[in-house]
């Protein structure tokens, strides 16, 4: 879709503060300066009408179970309810072709598939051929996709798979804090990723390894309270879905909390400790002990031994990166086609250096994409009171595994948001823990922390809205521009506005026995000027939400759905230009190649293609050229030797 007019004018003018020194990047904190601005000198606006909207979902809140089942309907319903607008996704990326490889092969009752004899025209990224035809990645995502695809799409199964997580965060924050404040934390995460994000919205996952970090740290507290074996089981399936997921992460992630389950037997009295281990670890252990057995025996199947994973014969044949920041580059490889080449010795290395500066560098790039993904400005406004939370042990274990987490982060070469989803529950949960004493903040006898954390709040539940009518509103819509265009001066009339309604108000009587009209004109007014603070910053800095604006585009289902609806079977021969960007790759299959309806082959420069004609000659031909038309294929014709 084509940029707005004003879009582009903010773009110059983003462009000329550069040019004059100023820190762009720092524009993003507007949204502070806004809810600050409000906050302080009229903390109680629209007091009525916020306070009639805390109370009813309190009450609701002290249902736990109704609570997270709301969740993870209203993940379902929310979702579904965009189809129109947002279809089921397309992949795209390499390892979303990978994690559908998993699911399909699972689907169909296997966790490896035989090597094929042609598989050199079927290899592609981040799929191993040898000793089986496998996905390299740990088989928790590919799980969760073969029960979508066994309910009908694997999509449904991503779907699943995010109101679980919005279902597990909501759960644990419910043993940290009072059941309200679980239930507005668990609308924060449905909002910031239960429909717009590309947890929801690819199948790259993220969120198998938040739900099982949720259920991990939400174990605890009830495992300290209550000591009951249900609550420890909980806790190793947590931590069993961090180890099917994300191994590395995950590892870390456990190690704070194993440390203070041990710490807290061994505090106990002598005679107490024995039955106490016996209630809590014992059933800990038995499911690891299970996990442990089960990911040996998914080694086994797939590489042929209990205790190389998939990723290792990856790695073995195709990287010359390193996985951490203190390994050295391997000596260049020989591929067998040219896209190969492109991305490992290209694309690849340009993600490492080596270096002190350069990985200070790599540690302020993943932390500013770790807080653009999982806070942004609104989100990052209760962390100022985190000096404030009292300093108990608990609060002390939740920095610890921050500061753990996000060193195993810092030194893994690659970074995606998915890799931190096991942090990003502990991140939610300082966050609402600050927020409860952000809430308390008086100043002069104004409640400035009840005002901070509704526009917060009210930010958060407004800003995916925003993202997602500017992406879909068409640019001749003239209303539309005209809001946009003139947001800024919107913005200050409406402030003005806010100001004059407060002083013609009662001064003597307190924000809430205010006459219920003004609060609500003041709710509505409110509500404007935050929707077009959300719109201030979409201008600014379109990367500030994990919004994600391209499912409509083509790439294979063009193709697909053509051959799916011709009869017979159908062999796609791949023809890549020599600058074809190897970010872009269209050769993945099914699980089954051979009785695929369609399958992808690739077409090496300097190989003969006889071998792969002769094996699917019952089969319909076509070349396929995405550097010249990526929407339409043709009849292949072998060229013939001059004679």
């Amino acid at each position: 879709m084509r940029k707005l007019a004003c879009e582009e004018s903010f773009f110059r003018l983003r462009d000329a503060l550069k040019a004059y020194g100023f820190p762009v990047q720092k524009l993003d904190w507007i949204v502070l300066a806004i809810c600050l601005g409000l906050a302080w000198p009229t903390p109680g606006l629209g007091e009525a009408c916020f306070t009639t909207i805390e109370q009813k979902l309190a009450q609701f809140a002290r249902n736990k179970w109704a609570t997270l089942a709301a969740i993870g309907a209203a993940t379902i319903i929310a979702r579904l309810a965009l189809l129109p607008w947002m279809p089921v996704p397309q992949p795209k990326i390499h390892d979303e072709f990978s994690y559908l490889l998993a699911g399909d092969t699972f689907a169909h009752g296997h966790l490896a598939n035989p090597p094929h004899p042609l598989w050199i025209f079927f290899d592609t990224f981040h799929v191993i051929q040898h000793p089986s035809y496998a996905s390299m990645y740990p088989p928790a995502q590919g799980t969760l996709l073969a029960i979508g695809q066994l309910l009908g799409h694997p999509w449904i199964g991503v779907v699943l798979g995010v109101a679980a997580m919005c279902v597990a965060m909501t759960w644990m924050l419910q043993g940290w804090m009072p059941p309200e404040w679980a239930l507005l934390g668990g609308v924060l995460v449905f909002l910031r990723f239960g429909i717009f994000s590309y947890w929801m919205n690819s199948y790259w996952g993220g969120a198998v390894a938040a739900t099982g970090a949720a259920l991990a740290l939400g174990a605890l507290p009830r495992i300290f309270e209550r000591r009951r074996p249900r609550d420890a089981v909980v806790f190793g399936l947590g931590a069993g879905i961090l180890a099917i997921s994300r191994p590395v992460e995950g590892f870390i992630f456990c190690i704070p909390l194993t440390a203070a389950l041990v710490w807290w037997i061994l505090r106990r009295e002598a005679p107490a400790r024995p039955p106490c281990a016996k209630r809590i670890l014992s059933p800990i252990a038995a499911i690891l002990a299970c996990v442990v057995g089960f990911v040996g025996y998914y080694n086994g199947r797939v590489t042929g031994s209990l205790i190389e994973f998939p990723h290792f014969i990856e790695q073995r044949m195709y990287f010359t990166t390193p996985v951490f920041l203190w390994q050295h580059e391997k000596p260049p490889r020989a591929y067998a086609n040219p896209q190969f080449d492109d991305f490992y010795h290209n694309f690849m290395p340009s993600l490492y250096q080596t270096g002190w500066d350069e990985a200070v560098g790599q540690l302020e790039w993943k932390a500013t994409e770790f807080w653009q993904f999982f806070l942004g400005p609104a989100l990052s406004i209760p962390f100022l009171a985190l000096p404030w939370l009292p300093g108990d042990r608990q609060v002390r274990l939740l920095l610890i595994q921050v500061a753990l987490s996000a060193i195993g982060l810092w030194v893994v070469v690659f970074y995606h948001a998915h890799y931190a989803a096991p942090l990003g529950a502990t991140v939610y949960l300082l966050l609402m823990q600050g927020m409860r004493q952000m809430r308390g903040w008086r100043f002069r006898a104004r409640a400035i922390g009840i005002g901070l954390t509704r526009l917060a709040v009210l930010f958060s539940l407004l800003t995916g809205p925003v993202y997602f009518i500017h992406a879909m509103v068409s640019q001749s819509n003239s209303l539309f521009d005209w809001f946009h265009r003139h947001s800024v001066i919107v913005l200050g009339v409406t402030f003005f506005a806010l100001m004059v309604l407060r002083l013609r108000s009662p001064r003597t009587a307190p924000p809430v026995e205010r006459p219920w009209a003004i609060s609500a004109c003041e709710f509505v007014l409110l509500v404007f000027v935050m929707l077009q603070t959300c719109t201030i910053q979409r201008d600014l800095h379109p990367d500030n939400y994990p919004f994600v604006d391209d499912l409509n585009e083509p790439f294979r289902k063009p193709v697909e759905q053509r051959l799916a609806a011709m009869p017979g079977q159908h062999l796609v021969l791949v023809r890549y230009s020599k600058d074809h960007n190897s970010g872009e790759e269209y050769v993945y299959n099914d699980a089954d190649i051979d009785h695929a309806k369609t399958v992808w082959a690739r077409e090496i420069p300097g190989m003969e293609l006889s071998p792969l004609l002769s094996y699917f000659r019952n089969r319909d031909v076509w070349l396929f050229e995405p550097d010249e038309d990526n929407g339409s294929v043709s009849p292949y014709f072998p060229e013939r030797p001059e004679p």
